[in-house]
């Protein structure tokens, strides 16, 4: 099953029926999915996993619903949340699916990969084919889809990846190809957000090795690593794009435009709160954030998250979300705290494969954290309210509990830190310090 899962990871991240408009014509990724539905109902494996991320996934996708019934324009919002409607079924596939650490590896695996043939291909089409988009007087990459191929964009899709590949290269046991795979795809990564002349995608990548380099052992050697790095990319790097990314902390060195796009993230935090008082209970409905400008002509995006929620949802929505996220990095935080415990506790016989186990689950909630972070700050500079990223850290958080939970007691699956149980012994019992016990 998790390969059949991995297929439509392949159709929504890669969308080729965005790129070859014969498959938009079969609907491929529509009759994929239906495919999908109906073998997970079938499937006796599939596995219900009760956690607080799937209430308050609930919680924010009716605050969604009842922003939709008072919308400006209900039929705009109608569309905004039935397609993000599409994005929780597939975020309860991936949680009834998934059923072990293996098959969750082979999912970020499988996630890495894809973004690998997408960003290589998009790269393929710039470098080879010059497909590209002038905008604010550069040659921009884009991505070869049309959902996700806005260059900002693009550069962000990349950018909340790395996490993840940092995540999986310090696994011990993938194989050789798999590892090349990884580096190749880190270094194409990389060089993509450059050519995309995406400040906010150059920034944020930037974020990300900072939050690396903040939890590394070793910060003197990081360091250094990342200013060598950081160097040899600059130094190659070509004239504009150095301009670019200069126009980020120096006004007026950059083609006519570039200045006043940056301001306008501002106006769009700006109108998400006056549109938040117009309207502060329910906003202005979801993908209506368009028809509220009244200096601007209609079609102008909110460009900034913290306005897109707050104009869009109002006072409800920007408090279900605010609790959505906040149980995510809850949960993803105590399972660090845990497996660190479990580390240090673990004894000399214990299970062959066990110390990895939980090594990997650590390192997937750190590299959740770390992608919840990046998309935080990159909200300021895009309107990413409604990306795939968040469900997908909180379903890495849901099985990553469910398996932590389920090894301790086989006949529990009752979500971890729930009511009633403390991290450190499947019991409920605190678990006792061990005497000169270092944090992981």
């Amino acid at each position: 099953m998790v390969w059949f899962v991995i297929g439509y990871l392949f159709l929504f991240v890669f969308r080729p029926f965005e790129y070859w408009p014969v498959l938009a014509t079969i609907r491929i990724e529509r009759v994929y999915m239906l495919f999908l539905m109906t073998a997970v109902f079938l499937w006796r494996h599939r596995k219900h996993k009760p956690h607080p991320v799937n209430s308050t996934l609930f919680a924010f996708f009716s605050a969604m619903l009842l922003s939709s019934l008072f919308a400006f324009r209900m039929q705009e919002a109608y569309w905004a949340s039935f397609d993000y409607f599409k994005l929780i079924v597939f975020y309860y596939i991936i949680v009834l699916t998934l059923n072990d650490e293996e098959q969750m590896k082979k999912f970020i695996i499988a996630y890495l990969a894809v973004m690998f043939l997408y960003v290589g291909k998009s790269a393929w089409e710039f470098f080879v084919n010059d497909r590209h988009m002038w905008r604010m007087g550069l040659r921009r990459m884009i991505g070869i889809d049309t959902t996700y191929g806005d260059p900002n964009s693009f550069a962000a899709s990349i950018a909340y990846s790395l996490p993840f590949l940092w995540a999986m290269l310090k696994q011990k046991s993938l194989s050789f190809m798999t590892r090349k795979m990884l580096w190749a795809y880190g270094i194409l990564a990389g060089t993509c957000i450059v050519f995309t002349g995406s400040r906010s995608g150059m920034v944020t990548a930037l974020l990300f090795l900072f939050l690396v380099l903040f939890g590394a052992s070793r910060k003197v050697l990081g360091v250094t690593l990342v200013l060598v790095m950081l160097a040899f990319t600059w130094n190659y790097m070509p004239e504009e794009y150095q301009v670019r990314f200069k126009s980020i902390f120096v006004k007026g060195i950059a083609p006519k435009g570039a200045d006043a796009s940056a301001e306008g993230r501002i106006g769009g935090l700006k109108q998400g709160i006056h549109l938040f008082g117009k309207y502060p209970l329910l906003g202005i409905g979801p993908g209506n954030f368009k028809y509220g400008w009244e200096t601007m002509p209609v079609g102008g995006s909110a460009h900034n998250l913290y306005g897109e929620l707050l104009g869009e949802l109002g006072g409800v929505g920007f408090l279900a979300f605010l609790f959505l996220v906040g149980v995510i990095i809850k949960t993803h935080r105590g399972i660090t705290r845990e497996t660190g415990l479990r580390l240090s506790g673990l004894p000399p016989d214990a299970p062959p494969g066990e110390k990895e186990r939980l090594l990997f689950l650590r390192y997937v909630s750190v590299a959740s954290v770390q992608a919840l972070v990046l998309l935080l700050f990159n909200g300021n500079f895009g309107h990413n309210l409604y990306r795939y990223n968040w469900l997908w850290i909180g379903a890495l958080g849901v099985l990553s509990a469910w398996f932590l939970q389920r090894k301790a007691d086989r006949k529990s699956a009752v979500p971890l830190f729930a009511p009633g149980i403390r991290p450190g012994t499947p019991t409920g019992t605190p678990m006792k310090k061990a005497p000169g016990r270092k944090a992981l």
